[in-house]
């Protein structure tokens, strides 16, 4: 199931929906846009066994919400189908990245690129 993006105000506001929301343990992901560093549409690899469960669940090739550790930090992820994600990484925030699952990948980057776009003409 993919989540959604919204901006509200000067805020990236990840929503997650259905048993996911049981799943990753949290229901959404807010972020300061200023915090966001990159916006990658690049394909998401499920690395099983190069990260480390925090909170959520995982299970390779079929689902991966919630916190996860890294050697980069901390990250948080929303992932059924690696090829519908973008990486959002983050500077100031308790996540290095939120890797997280949207219908339209292409727009959605669009939609975070415009908005950050926007904030800093602020």
């Amino acid at each position: 199931m993919t989540g959604t993006i919204k901006i509200e105000g000067r805020n990236l506001v990840f929503e997650i929906h259905g048993i996911d929301i049981i799943l990753a343990i949290r229901k959404s992901v807010t972020v300061p846009l200023d915090h966001i560093s990159s916006v990658s549409t690049d394909e998401v690899y499920w690395e099983p066994f190069q990260q480390l469960k925090i909170a959520g669940a995982s299970l390779p090739g079929v689902i991966k919400d919630g916190m996860f550790l890294s050697k980069d930090g901390l990250l948080f992820f929303e992932m059924h189908d690696p090829e519908k994600c973008i990486t959002v990484s983050l500077n100031n925030e308790k996540y290095k990245k939120v890797i997280f699952e949207v219908q339209d990948k292409e727009s959605a980057a669009k939609i975070i690129r415009d908005a950050m776009s926007s904030n800093h003409m602020e």
